[in-house]
């Protein structure tokens, strides 16, 4: 694996006008360029400094620059911070002349791999700062910082001591068959193999959870057309997404909108409304409803009336019927939540309703990403195939399986192809 030795820059926030940008250098030269773009005499590592920045003697800006001595950096390199004013053409400028001095821009997510490499984190770790940069719920931030801060890092170190404990054991009885080694020895070897898979087992059913954490659900909004689907959705959204209008047909296509709901990202999509037709475009928009109704994870249907039967065959629903401000009085059907899209009246009762429907349980997994849940699939497939009637040798070959699978969660050798799935998702300053 390359070493990343050469020096490296990029913009650490978006690109856009601001008070401040921040731009982050790291590796060999970094020492160097500080010094032939600013007058700083004496440079402690950790401090700020307040410097003009200046190149060929020319004033660029005003900036805090901050150092940052090997090994104590993010990277592990040596490192500086540029906190400059956030005008386009300041950071524009700064970064041609980093480009002059032979800084070359960072590929996505270098700085963290850099980090990687130097053993600055671990590989859980890193997986878990892009889950957080990515964020865009609280349940999905909570899951991302819970791993950050060690949740799966520590469940995996307890199962690689287990499983390292059980290969030291089976080998003491294959090395030392005639000493005298402790008579329940063989009885706490089949006592710790269930434990690790029962331990195991209740991480994965847990992990069922982290799917919609991290994807989040698909609601779809779905009914005869003006029964006011999208006046909803605009209502919820606190924006117009959707056209409303009192000419039917006006949505041909799915218009979707994204709430963060108690933590979870949810997704509404405004479908077009259920009718017949002869217009062609309408009719598009109507097999794709009938389509995506099969695939969401919850159907909210809007009635006109009561005719609830018409939709037997529609499974994960919630009956609604809208514009409860226009109307005399409620649907008296307990089975059907009356709203207002004009007044809010109901809303929150239908978006409670609606959470206890999809959300079935509020625990936060270890096992948030499928490269983890498969590898402790198969660390469970190995334990599960040991079979205490067969040689001990055989016995030892499974748990070191068992063992060698489980180390690979947190491995950095021999992994480039994972690397680059891992970073392909990073800003660049990061």
């Amino acid at each position: 694996m390359p070493r990343y030795n050469d020096t490296i820059y990029a913009p650490s926030t978006p690109v856009g006008i601001s008070a401040i940008a921040v731009l982050r250098v790291s590796g060999k030269d970094c020492l160097k360029i500080l010094k032939k773009i600013s007058s700083i005499k004496k440079i402690t590592p950790k401090k700020t400094n307040l410097v003009l920045i200046k190149y060929k003697k020319k004033l660029i800006d005003k900036a805090i620059i901050t150092y940052f001595k090997a090994p104590k950096s993010y990277t592990g390199q040596e490192m500086i911070e540029i906190n400059c004013h956030g005008g386009l053409a300041t950071v524009k400028k700064i970064s041609k002349t980093l480009e002059d001095l032979g800084v070359r821009l960072a590929t996505p997510g270098e700085f963290t791999k850099r980090a990687l490499i130097n053993n600055k984190i671990n590989l859980v770790q890193t997986e878990s700062l892009s889950d957080l940069i990515n964020a865009e719920t609280e349940k999905q931030r909570g899951l991302a910082i819970e791993n950050l801060s060690g949740g799966l890092s520590l469940f995996t170190e307890k199962i690689n001591n287990k499983l390292r404990s059980l290969l030291a054991n089976t080998e003491a009885i294959i090395d030392f068959a005639d000493e005298d080694l402790p008579k329940n020895l063989l009885t706490k070897i089949k006592e710790q193999n269930k434990n690790i898979i029962s331990m195991i087992e209740k991480e994965l059913r847990l992990a069922k959870l982290s799917k919609p954490i991290r994807e989040g659900f698909v609601v779809s909004v779905v009914g005869k057309t003006n029964t006011g689907k999208s006046s909803f959705v605009n209502f919820i959204s606190k924006k117009e997404v959707s056209i409303v209008t009192n000419i039917p047909g006006t949505t041909t296509d799915n218009v979707t909108s994204v709430l963060d709901l108690g933590g979870y990202k949810v997704t509404f999509v405004d479908t077009a409304g259920i009718r017949r037709s002869k217009n062609k475009i309408e009719e598009i928009g109507i097999n794709k409803t009938k389509k995506i109704i099969s695939t969401s994870d919850l159907n909210l249907i809007f009635l006109e009336k009561n005719e609830t039967h018409k939709y037997i065959k529609i499974n994960n629903k919630i009956f609604v019927r809208s514009k409860l401000d226009k109307r005399k009085k409620r649907a008296n059907d307990n089975s059907i939540v009356n709203i207002s899209s004009v007044t809010g009246d109901g809303i929150n009762v239908l978006l409670k309703k609606l959470k206890q429907r999809l959300v079935k349980n509020n625990k936060n997994p270890i096992f948030s990403r499928e490269r983890h849940i498969n590898i402790m699939k198969n660390v469970l497939k190995e334990l599960k195939l040991i079979n205490f009637n067969e040689n001990f040798d055989i016995l030892a070959f499974r748990y070191r399986e068992a063992f060698k699978r489980s180390l690979e969660i947190n491995q950095t050798f021999d992994i480039d192809d994972i690397l680059d799935i891992i970073f392909k998702d990073y800003c660049i300053g990061k």
